[in-house]
C-alpha cells in the first residue's frame, strides 16, 4: 500500500499540490482523471520519489520513501513517461531493457534472462538492435514500458502514455493492462481509458474531487450534469477525444 499524509509538492517553486491525502492499496488499478495542470503528473513525480515532498510523507508498504535508497526505490515503483524519449539513456533497446537492471543491482545471468524475456514478451527482438531514438512512437512507448517492466516493480505508473500512439500501439498497452498483476495508476485525459482502473479519481487544482469505485459510477451522483466530472469535461471538451459522444453515452 501507498498512503500519503499531509502531502505537499512543488513544481519550479510553485506548490502544486497541498495538505494532499491518498491511498493506493497493493494490486488495485487506478484510474487518475483531470485537467491539464491539475497536479497529475506532479503526483506521479512525488509517489516514484523523482521529487521531494516539502512537507508531509509518501509511505510505500509501511516504509517511509527517504528511507529508501535508489535502487530499492526502484524495485517497488516504476514510472512510464508520456513521452518515452525522455527515458532513454543508450544506443540500442537490448542495452535499454538491461540499464534499469543494473541500476537495482542484479546480477548478470539475470539481468541475459530477464531482457530475454521482456523481448519475448513485448515481442521486440526484430527491434533489439536498433536506437530507441530511431523508432516509431508505438514502438518508444513498447521499450519504453518493457524496460520499467524487467525491473519488475510492485507499483506501475503510466502517465498519459497512450496520448501520441495509433490504434493498434493503444490495443497493446490496454492488453498490458488488463493481464498485469502489478499495482497500477493509469494517468489519462482520455474518459475511455476509466474502463481499465477499479477505481477511478478526479484529480483538479491539486486536490481529489471525487474518489469512487468505476463499477459504481454509472448512475451515481458523479455523473451529474452540474457535477465536477461533468464540468471538467466541458472545461476540456476541446482536449477530449469523441468528446460529444462521450458526453452523450454519460447523460
Amino acid at each position: 500500500m501507498i498512503k500519503t499524509y499531509s502531502l505537499t509538492l512543488k513544481r519550479d517553486e510553485k506548490i502544486v499540490i497541498q495538505n494532499f491525502d491518498f491511498t493506493w492499496n497493493k494490486g488495485e488499478k487506478v484510474v487518475l482523471v483531470g485537467p491539464t495542470g491539475g497536479g497529475k503528473t506532479t503526483l506521479a513525480l512525488g509517489l516514484s520519489g523523482i521529487i521531494q515532498c516539502e512537507p508531509g510523507n509518501i509511505v510505500i508498504d509501511s516504509m517511509d520513501i527517504v528511507d529508501f535508497d535508489l535502487s530499492s526505490l526502484r524495485k517497488k515503483i516504476g514510472i512510464i513517461f508520456q513521452d518515452p524519449e525522455t527515458q532513454f539513456v543508450t544506443t540500442d533497446v537490448g542495452r535499454e531493457i538491461g540499464f534499469g537492471l543494473s541500476n537495482i543491482n542484479k546480477e548478470r545471468s539475470e539481468i541475459k534472462d530477464r531482457i530475454a524475456a521482456v523481448v519475448e514478451d513485448f515481442n521486440l527482438k526484430h527491434i533489439l538492435n536498433r536506437d530507441p531514438s530511431s523508432l516509431s512512437a508505438g514502438e518508444k512507448q513498447m521499450v519504453a514500458i518493457a524496460s520499467v517492466y524487467a525491473m519488475q516493480p510492485e507499483y506501475l505508473i503510466f502517465d498519459e502514455v497512450t496520448s501520441f500512439l495509433d490504434r493498434k500501439s493503444r490495443e497493446r498497452i490496454y492488453e498490458l493492462w488488463e493481464d498485469t498483476g502489478s499495482s497500477i495508476l493509469i494517468i489519462t485525459q482520455n474518459f475511455q481509458e476509466i474502463n481499465f482502473g477499479e477505481r477511478v479519481i478526479l484529480l483538479e487544482d491539486g486536490k481529489i474531487n471525487f474518489d469512487a469505485k468505476t463499477g459504481d459510477l454509472e448512475g451515481s451522483s458523479h455523473f451529474a450534469y452540474d457535477s465536477a466530472f461533468f464540468n471538467l469535461l466541458r472545461k476540456n471538451k476541446d482536449d477530449i477525444p469523441q468528446y460529444e459522444r462521450i458526453l452523450e453515452l454519460l447523460k
